[in-house]
């Protein structure tokens, strides 16, 4: 190995003592299933741009910091829905053809388009990169990562449900889901979890401890809301399940509309694409300029060093600041979708590869949520709480949501009467779940593709209703209800 390669510093090692502290970078990848159900502009397409300008990158990124020798470089969130669609035979093909019209589109740019070169480059190398390593999905690939302590595995419920919205037994029936569909996925059952929008019910974790997860993550408001410091784990409440809170301050350097890195003027803007073409070849620019300038991919390569070395100097700073104020190991949790990585942030992968190459020279380590939950030693009783807006449930509750919320509990009692009944299929579970995902409730208070989201909770209900399933996400497993209790036995 040469001797410019740099290796993270195991959080155990003889130098424990010369760490200025850690940082844990939990990564949350998710897409509600949309296979079969649209296509452009809303549909099948946002799978195929996530995958192409987020996923493809950062797994590959992953991969490549893990063969240079870094390990327990974060923790990666999957939710077992996203995994289903990264892996379906229809993905792979359709992906496949995403990739040969994006590298159309970006040749048929004018020979003396300065974005021409970069962005064919780039459609080529992910047309390589997903033939080389993708052609039988993303499981091999994750697998890999996971097996080589790259990083630390976090599954959750099986469609990324509302939990605070769930009955206790249909709660217990999408974890197991989803720990069954990721240990048959990947070889490993994961014990820890990405709680779908961080959402906290007092008393959930007595379901989390029965199936064996024993960490997840909250946003900060929700410890600082008990008067906890939110630097520090704790074990909810009786339970031996333990908890941190994501770092708001420092994830807000990535996520921020306002602060974020992303809005720096020389790199490439989510929003301005040119139709034409298909692709997005304008930078941020300055606020006050009216016209969108063209991007410039050296002056970006420029602007992502400026902010991995900032953004290292915040770190040094925020474990500096818990030093003094008592904290023999500082640490920050760093939360974020994903999909902010490459897609929503164009140079969001390359920025995340800077500063795990830079972090060893600061004598900072990356730790996994569950190393950095593996120290909680006091216990903590939390309230309600999300990281949505208002950090509580109204995105999903609220007056637009309120109709929804109303069909999600009828439909989780319809089923409920099916399993008392032992008459409940998995094509009835399949439904359900995919009715109960948190997206359409977010896309209707968001005001997102709102009637697509509408039309996707009735289509389900209307499906679970006629014990239909033409999606049936889940072939892995033997999604039953069997093993949940009746109300007989709750009784």
């Amino acid at each position: 190995m040469g001797a410019h390669q740099h290796i993270v510093a195991n959080p155990t090692d003889d130098h424990h003592q010369e760490r200025r502290g850690t940082v844990a970078f939990v990564l949350h990848s998710h897409l509600p299933w949309v296979l079969g159900h649209g296509g452009w502009p809303v549909g099948e397409e946002w799978l195929y741009q996530a995958y192409a300008h987020s996923y493809l990158p950062l797994f590959d990124a992953l991969a490549h910091l893990g063969a240079r020798g870094f390990r327990n470089i974060a923790s990666l969130g999957i939710t077992p829905i996203l995994a289903a669609q990264l892996d379906d035979p229809r993905t792979v093909t359709g992906l496949e053809s995403w990739l040969h019209n994006w590298q159309l589109r970006a040749g048929s740019l004018p020979n003396n388009h300065p974005v021409r070169d970069y962005e064919l480059g780039r459609a080529q190398s992910a047309l390589a990169i997903f033939r080389g390593h993708y052609s039988r999905g993303t499981a091999p690939r994750i697998r890999s990562l996971i097996d080589d302590q790259v990083v630390q595995f976090l599954g959750g419920p099986a469609t990324h449900p509302f939990t605070p919205g769930l009955d206790e037994r249909i709660h217990e029936i999408a974890i197991r889901a989803g720990l069954e569909d990721s240990a048959r996925r990947y070889g490993t059952s994961p014990i820890g979890i990405w709680v779908p929008e961080c959402a906290y019910r007092p008393g959930q974790e007595g379901v989390y401890q029965q199936l064996g997860i024993t960490h997840f993550m909250v946003d900060e408001p929700a410890v600082v809301a008990v008067g906890k410091n939110a630097g520090v784990p704790y074990r909810l409440g009786e339970s031996m399940v333990k908890v941190v809170a994501r770092n708001a301050q420092i994830s807000d350097l990535l996520w921020s509309h306002e602060r974020g890195y992303a809005g720096a003027a020389p790199y490439r803007d989510f929003h301005a694409v040119d139709h034409a073409y298909g692709l997005k070849l304008s930078a941020v620019g300055e606020k006050s300029q009216q016209d969108k300038p063209v991007y410039d991919p050296q002056s970006a390569q420029i602007q992502i060093e400026v902010d991995a070395q900032n953004f290292v100097r915040e770190l040094r700073t925020s474990f500096d600041v818990q030093r003094e104020q008592g904290t023999e190991s500082p640490t920050v949790v760093i939360g974020v979708d994903a999909e902010l990585l490459g897609h929503w942030w164009h140079e969001g992968v390359a920025w995340f590869e800077r500063v795990i190459e830079l972090l060893p020279e600061s004598k900072i380590s990356t730790s996994t949520l569950e190393q950095v939950t593996s120290t909680a030693r006091t216990s903590i009783q939390l309230s309600a709480s999300s990281w949505g807006s208002g950090k509580d449930w109204s995105v999903w509750t609220g007056n637009p949501v309120r109709d929804i919320a109303m069909m999600n509990s009828q439909s989780q009692e319809y089923v409920l009467d099916l399993i008392d009944r032992n008459t409940c299929t998995a094509a009835h579970l399949n439904q359900l779940m995919l009715q109960l995902s948190s997206d359409w409730a977010f896309m209707i208070t968001r005001e997102t593709a709102a009637q697509y989201a509408r039309d996707r909770v009735l289509a389900h209900m209307s499906q679970l209703e006629s014990g239909v399933d033409p999606d049936a996400p889940f072939p892995l497993i033997s999604f039953s209800a069997s093993r949940v209790r009746t109300r007989t036995d709750s009784a």
